[in-house]
């Protein structure tokens, strides 16, 4: 009974972990290797209105779906590993203050970077105020350029003179087009976890 309970706990476990998926340039590829990532796309879709094309191109921009992703280390002399130059974190890579800003407004007090459900809800929350800047749903360039210069930046264009930025938010609306497209291949719906009750 006692290796029943450890095998149905590590079961429960593993069957919520999530893997980095492995090919990138597929949507479908990425939700069969981690099902239950459909389930905070469609919430955020219903709660946000949050294109689930767009957070995953986002998240894949930011983080390549790494939960523990952060900046490398400063170094110090070039080989003494020192302070990270933001406090970027996780699936999102948000920064503490956005971060703790999103927690004050949602009441999402326990959320945590590393989270995937919370990474695409803190994304959808994001996105969701690209109206005060006159920025569209599928202007998706746009939106990345304002998600990665704070709306503040992007009302004074700070990415003008960012070249390398502006061809990142291009390849980001290519990926989110991309697997818009490759979603009619694969439908999202909601999925069940560990044995159909979660």
């Amino acid at each position: 009974m006692k290796k029943l309970i450890l095998f149905s706990t590590f079961l429960a476990v593993t069957s919520c972990a999530n893997s980095i998926p492995s090919n990138q340039d597929d949507i479908c590829d990425i939700l069969g290797e981690n099902p239950r990532w459909q389930n905070s796309l469609l919430k955020a879709k219903q709660k946000w209105n949050a294109d689930p094309s767009t957070v995953m191109a986002i998240i894949r921009q930011e983080s390549s779906f790494d939960s523990n992703a952060a900046p490398d280390r400063e170094k110090i002399l070039g080989f003494i590993p020192w302070k990270r130059p933001t406090s970027a974190k996780g699936y999102s890579q948000a920064i503490e203050g956005t971060w703790e800003e999103y927690q004050k407004e949602t009441g999402q007090n326990r959320a945590n970077r590393s989270n995937f459900d919370n990474s695409v809800d803190f994304i959808g929350w994001y996105l969701s105020k690209a109206s005060s800047v006159r920025i569209r749903n599928y202007e998706v360039d746009k939106l990345y350029l304002a998600y990665h210069e704070g709306y503040g930046g992007y009302k004074r264009r700070s990415y003008k003179d960012k070249d390398w930025l502006i061809d990142v938010a291009k390849k980001v609306k290519y990926n989110a087009v991309r697997y818009e497209r490759q979603l009619k291949n694969c439908p999202l719906k909601k999925k069940k976890g560990f044995l159909g009750i979660f």
